[in-house]
């Protein structure tokens, strides 16, 4: 009796009953055979190699790669079933994707219905005649509009909810919905559960697809923006270098590999040109997460860079033997440091100039010349007021309280800036154009760094405004010394009655007319004058004796015209704020000085001396 064939039993092609040899299987057709007994891969095992991969090459979480994907088919199923609450799920396990409209089961509405006598607005059309159509509700603007989620519904309308809307259609009730989501049978439905209209997600057609790739890219961004800002904001103020990829209106945009980095022209130095392709190190002074340009600014004019490069080149201020106190710039031309070390062993100063300079000449280099002051910091602010005026001698150096009266100077930031105080600083004739240096350089950058205004005067012009102000003393005092009588242009009976209340010189009735002595202010009120009168007289005698003196008067016109040879003899002012003068003699002269000085950070260099 033959043997019947089974379904699992393959038939026997040879044609023959007797069993024929089995040949021995290759290597190859064994590879075959497996592959061809491997399930076909489905949608969702695609789905999730895609979301690996884009996670592993994009360097983001794959769970927020999920919750985009999520929001991406939500967005579609928005656009299909012109519903604006629905919400979306992606299983990575099983690879479901399910959407569905919520119902949150609430016990009081956050939006209010309308009443029933304002159901919506009243058609023209079905107006009586004679009658005016009520003014329509001002519209609610679309920013301004509360948005749920879900769909909100007290407990009394579930059931006809049930029997009505979703009568044959797929849903279920949950509690927990933004947890566990555990299912529940209608009756033990309560408050905060969440009832679920499920949506099909197949075949959602062509524009449902391109919202949700829209959205997925968008998201995709987003993350990518969010990596870009946690790695680089932590860097704030370090030190990183890239490569020049091209350059936009006059910002360069730099290559860091994975993101691109931008200087912008105000963080550009006017002494540096970089090409295409060149590296080019900076500073980062900001990252931010707007959709548009480049998240990371670099600067190559900050104060930042030189203390990152100091770090670099000199050891001791890496481990910390020697301490940056204060450092500003100006970019291209030229900048200060303020340095103190730790251990008295230790020439901070020495430290960070280096073998013949080759510390500070390797800084300089990479800022293209600019030229560095390195600088010994003091606690005391006459010393290091007279070493941040370097390479210029101070001959001595006075400190004022700051001027109450003057207005304060406006900061970057809009606000007024704290008063600091003056630093009137005395040098000699020959150090004066050293002191105050091109275009102000020098003053100007010793008073950022030390935080006080600078006057800069000469000698001679001090010399000259001790020898006015003891003038001056001396003619006030004669001045107060001066009978009435011998004043022209008062009146004669006036002067009478002062004299006949004992008021006699000019100095007794300034006197009385202060008040500060009672028995002075008595005579003067006994003296039978009106308020009119005396007032008028006691002006008269301030304008006297504020007059300058008469050789004063004549002698102003011939100094106008010829004044003293040197700019020395005339007192030269320069503050922080308002620079110092540009004259084209002042400018040569201190360049001639300063190249025969030699700069501070060489081995030649000239130390102010101590006070």
């Amino acid at each position: 009796m033959t043997e019947e064939m089974t379904s699992t039993q393959a038939p026997n092609r040879s044609g023959t009953d007797g069993a024929s040899p089995a040949r021995s299987k290759t290597p190859r057709a064994t590879k075959s055979a497996r592959a061809a007994k491997a399930p076909p891969p489905s949608k969702a095992d695609e789905i999730v190699d895609a979301l690996k991969a884009a996670s592993k090459d994009k360097e983001i979480e794959f769970e927020r790669l999920v919750a985009a994907l999520e929001e991406a088919i939500a967005t579609a199923a928005r656009k299909v079933y012109k519903v604006r609450e629905m919400a979306a799920r992606f299983d990575p396990a099983t690879g479901e994707l399910t959407a569905w409209t919520p119902y949150r089961i609430v016990e009081k509405k956050t939006k209010p219905e309308p009443a029933p006598g304002e159901a919506g607005p009243v058609d023209p059309d079905d107006v009586p005649l004679g009658q005016m159509a009520a003014a329509p509700a001002p519209a609610v603007e679309p920013e301004k509009e509360l948005r749920l989620p879900w769909i909100e519904l007290l407990p009394e309308e579930v059931p006809a909810l049930l029997e009505g809307e979703l009568a044959g259609q797929s849903w279920t009730i949950v509690t927990d919905p933004d947890g566990a989501a555990t299912p529940v049978p209608p009756d033990a439905a309560r408050v905060g559960d969440e009832i679920r209209l499920f949506r099909s997600t197949e075949g959602l057609g062509r524009i449902a697809a391109q919202s949700a790739k829209q959205v997925l890219y968008q998201k995709v961004r987003e993350a990518e923006r969010d990596n870009i800002y946690n790695e680089y904001h932590p860097k704030l103020g370090e030190l990183i270098t890239g490569t020049v990829k091209r350059f936009e209106r006059g910002d360069m945009i730099v290559d860091l590999g994975r993101t691109e980095a931008v200087i912008p022209r105000e963080h550009q130095s006017r002494a540096e040109r970089y090409t295409q392709g060149e590296r080019v190190r900076g500073v980062i002074v900001d990252v931010h997460k707007n959709p548009k340009g480049a998240q990371v600014v670099m600067s190559r004019t900050a104060s930042e860079l030189l203390i990152e490069l100091i770090k670099l080149e000199v050891p001791e201020i890496y481990d910390g033997t020697v301490v940056v106190r204060g450092c500003v710039r100006q970019p291209g031309e030229r900048a200060k440091v303020a340095v103190s070390s730790r251990e008295r062993d230790v020439d901070p100063v020495g430290a960070c100039v280096g073998m013949r300079g080759a510390r500070v000449q390797a800084i300089m280099r990479e800022l293209r010349g600019e030229r560095i002051d390195i600088i010994q910091y003091s606690d005391d602010l006459v010393t290091f007021a007279q070493s941040a005026l370097s390479p210029a001698k101070i001959t001595r150096v006075s400190v004022n309280p700051p001027d109450e009266d003057e207005e304060p100077e406006i900061g970057p930031d809009g606000q007024p800036l704290p008063p600091v105080p003056v630093l009137e600083c005395i040098v000699e004739e020959d150090q004066l154009s050293l002191a105050i240096g091109k275009r102000g350089q020098n003053v100007r950058l010793a008073a950022a760094l030390v935080g006080a205004r600078i006057e800069i005067k000469g000698e001679q012009a001090v010399k000259a405004e001790v020898a006015q102000a003891l003038q001056r003393m001396l003619l006030a005092s004669q001045r107060r010394a001066t009978p009435l009588t011998e004043l022209e242009g008062l009146d004669e009976s006036v002067v009478s009655s002062l004299e006949g209340a004992g008021v006699v010189t000019v100095g007794d009735l300034l006197e009385a007319a202060s008040g500060d002595d009672e028995e002075a202010a008595g005579r003067l009120a006994a003296s039978g004058l009106s308020d009119e009168d005396r007032e008028e007289i006691v002006e008269q005698i301030r304008e006297y004796e504020a007059s300058p003196p008469p050789s004063e008067e004549e002698d102003a016109a011939p100094d106008e015209e010829a004044p003293e040879e040197g700019e020395g003899d005339v007192a030269q002012e320069a503050s922080a704020a308002e620079g110092a003068p540009g004259e084209g003699a002042a400018e040569a002269a201190a360049e001639e000085t300063e190249g025969e000085a030699g700069e501070t950070g060489s081995p030649d260099r000239t130390e102010a001396p101590e006070s």
